[in-house]
């Protein structure tokens, strides 16, 4: 079938999906380490939480991939599936920020990841199904672009949402995780279901050519017992020179794991010097007795009153405060003008003192999921630390100023989780101007040479994100990551398609997929103990283990034959130069 070329706005319309998915993947990279700091895990707890990732890749994607090859129905061949995964996607990214418990969290990521899966997939294919080849490089580059876009806005969500319009970044009575947070997911369930739902919509597929082969096809290749022998049968016979190719992407993806997981928390606890609020486990277990549950009542009441002072404190400031110019936000989203003031920091020691004996010996019942809540369970540590039960406690003003201190400590851990979500959309930011470099590059150097140096770029940046505790340098340092992720993008595919046989491109193109997430998952199940009994439970370590992983990536790529360079030697064609195109493949962890 002759394929028509499409106009400019009939690709952006196939493509402007892939601005939804990149959404909701950039809040999950950026936020959910903090997440679940929030709800009490540990810092080596965090690596198997994230296990959803990869495994998810690893099974969700070629069965959806093989299933979306042999479906056609009303709605046509990709679309029912970019339809049920945008649903289940949006309706996980609503619930995430009403998370009371880690596990819960840790299912909705397994929902959110498989959901992503299903919509992603298809995405891939889609270009081939509806472009002719010489519009590919476009239709490629155009979901680049939307990548881009999506990854860049997504990951500074929440640092735009708490310093340009003021919404609270500490957590409330109701919830452990900040209305900043919840409100950026809330608003990337509507971005990732409208942009999906826009491309189904603005986009029609074709048909299959001969019915009866189509379906004569799906007969003679069914069943998942010939996949997976096939599968095996490719590692086993992989080509010579995609070894250490793949020996390369293993370490890179392991570098990129460990930085996924533990810069936020990084920088939220070594830059920012916060802590997440929450109380001790052997403290948790004192607020079970009966005495414990007395001050957690106690606390209770205390917390309500903090934030109902809070709001008065909003109330109040608008009052008095003239309407801001249209451009006020912008100016202190970009460090040009003081953000506002949380409420909770203009509640100094004293009014938390005076809370304190108003809403001491309260009368109101104690619910389970008031126990549970970290700001109650703070209040109350501190409560029956120093032995407060009543206003004419002795050591009333000391636990004021020490709870004063523990607010303090929560409010800036959120504004260091922000502020690595700013670095994160720093490095997406560079990777996309960067890719239109890469488009140069290969015409003048070799492919080998080109993913060399950016990744030694990339691992000096984590290196240097470990050595420099100062949040703007930070910019610098994940700048240079982001040159390593352009590379990450098509380099190692570019080098791949010339190391295998064409008829069997899209086979080896997937066993190669194998390489990204097994570092995944490797380090999901190992960071956690490295983490504990090595790396002295200090994220920023684990940060540094992943910039030493990216620069023995680097070395690694001496080991590839110098025969996956040729198009880079030479002048290169317009089907190669597509090929290096920064294609949207590994914009997905897994």
């Amino acid at each position: 079938m002759q394929k028509p070329r499409l106009s400019f706005w009939q690709i952006w319309n196939m493509s402007f999906g892939f601005l939804g998915i990149q959404f909701g993947w950039g809040l999950q990279m950026a936020n959910m380490s903090a997440i679940y700091q929030y709800l009490h895990a540990k810092e080596s707890d965090l690596p198997v939480l994230w296990l959803a990732a990869p495994l998810t890749g690893l099974l969700v994607q070629p069965i959806i991939g093989y299933a979306s090859d042999r479906t056609w129905c009303w709605l046509g061949r990709r679309r029912p599936y970019f339809l049920t995964g945008a649903i289940l996607a949006s309706l996980a990214l609503i619930a995430m920020p009403m998370s009371g418990t880690v596990w819960m969290a840790a299912g909705l990521l397994w929902v959110l990841d498989a959901s992503v899966n299903v919509t992603m997939e298809p995405f891939r294919a889609f270009v081939g199904d509806l472009l002719p080849v010489e519009q590919r490089k476009s239709g490629f580059a155009m979901q680049s672009l939307l990548i881009g876009l999506g990854a860049v806005l997504s990951s500074a969500l929440p640092y735009i949402l708490a310093n340009g319009f003021g919404v609270s970044a500490e957590a409330t009575v109701k919830s452990p995780i900040p209305p900043s947070i919840g409100l950026a997911f809330y608003i990337g369930s509507a971005v990732f279901f409208a942009a999906v739902l826009y491309t189904i919509l603005t986009t029609r597929e074709y048909p299959p050519e001969n019915t009866a082969e189509f379906e004569k096809m799906k007969r003679h290749t069914a069943g998942a017992g010939r996949a997976f022998k096939e599968i095996i049968d490719g590692i086993a016979s992989m080509p010579k020179a995609m070894r250490p190719i793949a020996v390369v992407q293993f370490f890179t993806w392991f570098a990129l794991f460990c930085m996924w997981i533990y810069f936020v928390p990084a920088v939220g606890t070594q830059v920012f010097h916060g802590k997440p609020l929450g109380i001790e486990e052997k403290v948790a277990v004192q607020l079970k007795t009966e005495a414990g549950r007395e001050h957690t009542t106690n606390a209770a009441a205390i917390a309500r009153a903090y934030e109902a002072r809070k709001k008065e404190t909003v109330t109040e400031d608008q009052q008095k405060t003239s309407a801001n110019p249209w451009y006020a936000g912008l100016l202190q989203m970009l460090g040009l003008s003081p953000a506002a003031a949380d409420p909770g920091e203009r509640i100094d020691k004293a009014t938390l003192q005076r809370l304190m004996a108003e809403h001491l010996n309260s009368s109101q019942p104690l619910s389970a999921e008031d126990a549970e809540s970290p700001l109650i369970q703070t209040f109350a540590a501190v409560l029956m630390k120093h032995g407060i039960k009543n206003a004419d406690s002795p050591a009333l003003s000391a636990a004021a100023g020490e709870l004063q201190k523990e607010l303090a400590l929560g409010r800036t851990y959120q504004k260091g989780a922000s502020w690595g979500g700013v670095c994160f959309s720093t490095y997406n930011g560079t990777a996309f101007l960067f890719a239109f470099i890469l488009l140069w590059l290969v015409r003048k150097f070799p492919a080998r040479a080109i993913h060399r140096w950016c990744l030694t770029y990339g691992g000096i940046g984590l290196i240097m994100a470990f050595a420099f505790h100062r949040p703007h340098l930070l910019i610098g340092c994940m700048a240079l990551v982001g040159m390593a992720w352009a590379s990450i993008l098509s380099m190692p595919y570019a080098m791949l398609a010339n190391a295998i046989p064409a008829q069997k491109m899209g086979f080896y193109m997937g066993v190669f997929n194998f390489f990204i997430v097994i570092p995944q998952i490797l380090a999901s199940l190992g960071l956690g103990y490295l983490m504990k009994y090595l790396l002295g439970g200090n994220p920023m370590n684990a940060v540094l283990v992943g910039g030493c992983s990216m620069l023995i990536a680097a070395l690694c790529v001496s080991l590839v034959p110098r025969d996956v360079d040729r198009f880079g030697e030479t002048e290169a064609s317009e089907h190669e130069t597509q090929r290096l195109s920064p294609e949207p493949i590994a914009s997905n962890p897994a």
